[in-house]
């Protein structure tokens, strides 16, 4: 459950090809009252977002997890605007409302990045039976600078993944944050960000530069750092049914654990599949079959596939079409 990423590829001989789209059990948190500044806004002591005409706002789709980025009047919550661009410790509180939720995703970037070890951003969650969590983010782990500078520049591709370039140095990273289990039994009430930086009079520090946030009750979650290539479709008449060799392969840098599941969705409805796990409840389209080549317990190595056959049955004689999305969990079903 740690990775979150949503691969997709069309039913293509030979081709790997990568998508995304919207699952279950995900809630955008509207941060349109609470952004403090547009895109374009140029203040005191250099603040501005370099070629802010170019970010994104609206309905967006980061790597399987749908947020909204406010459009207008303003865009995000910067921590140096709400400090009037000087010193001293600024705080934005979310409401969020939502019952048992299991992790909560958002899209932040620091203006001015100090390195770890120190932290200088904090993420507290609060419960309404008492629950309560706090997540520091530390420059070049978990955090980086939004542009491409001299300050942070490193993210550690797990629980931080880059979502968003505009190919001129400017990007946007996606954060994952895995709630303890005292939440699912509560109601999330609201999540507040500290930012204890610095911006003014020379000195520079990890101003938050806010866009977005959503809350998942998913326990299994799409995982990122896997690449899926997909065999041709060929029918073997031995066993009366139509095959497909996939293999999975770890790109990342840290190992994947298992149970991985392999989610078949938009499989047409007179298609069957072959030795099915299941149907999915979380993820959607919800009741997508869904097969287990990596169970619990297992391992994928960086650098190393797996592979395995898909079996299917066609009596309908409809078109053998996919969407493959994998998800990864800690026990749950998909």
């Amino acid at each position: 459950m740690k990775d979150c990423f949503r691969m997709v590829a069309c039913m293509v001989t030979g081709i790997t090809l990568t998508a995304i789209a919207v699952r279950a059990g995900e809630r955008p948190i509207d941060l349109a009252s609470l952004a403090n500044e547009p895109w374009t806004f140029q203040g005191p002591n250099d603040f501005l977002i370099i070629n802010g005409s170019t970010f994104p706002t609206g309905v967006r789709n980061f790597g399987g997890i749908p947020f909204v980025i406010p459009a207008s009047p303003n865009n995000y919550w910067a921590g140096g605007a709400a400090a009037d661009f000087g010193p001293g410790t600024v705080s934005l509180t979310i409401p969020v409302g939502v019952f048992g939720v299991t992790s909560v995703f958002t899209v932040m970037n620091s203006m001015w990045g100090w390195a770890g070890p120190d932290a200088y951003l904090f993420l507290t969650f609060h419960g309404s039976a008492g629950a309560t969590e706090t997540v520091p983010l530390v420059g070049n782990v978990n955090v980086r600078d939004y542009n491409q500078d001299g300050n942070t520049n490193s993210i550690n591709n797990t629980s931080t993944i880059e979502v968003w370039d505009n190919g001129l140095g400017q990007r946007l990273d996606r954060q994952e944050y895995i709630l303890p289990e005292a939440f699912l039994g509560q109601t999330l009430t609201s999540i507040t960000l500290t930012d204890t930086g610095n911006e003014g009079n020379g000195t520079n520090g990890s101003r938050a530069v806010l866009a977005a946030l959503t809350v998942s009750t998913c326990s299994a979650v799409p995982t990122e750092n896997i690449t899926t290539t997909s065999g041709e479709i060929v029918y073997e008449p031995s066993v009366k049914l139509y095959a497909q060799d996939i293999s999975l392969t770890n790109t990342g840098s840290a190992a994947v654990n298992g149970p991985l599941f392999f989610i078949l969705e938009d499989l047409p409805s007179g298609v069957g599949l072959g030795s099915k796990s299941g149907n999915t409840a979380c993820l959607s389209p919800l009741g997508s079959g869904y097969v287990t080549p990596l169970p619990a317990g297992s391992l994928l190595a960086p650098n190393t596939s797996l592979h395995f056959r898909l079996l299917f049955s066609d009596p309908s004689g409809a078109a053998i079409t996919y969407t493959p999305l994998l998800a990864g969990s800690d026990g749950a079903t998909p």
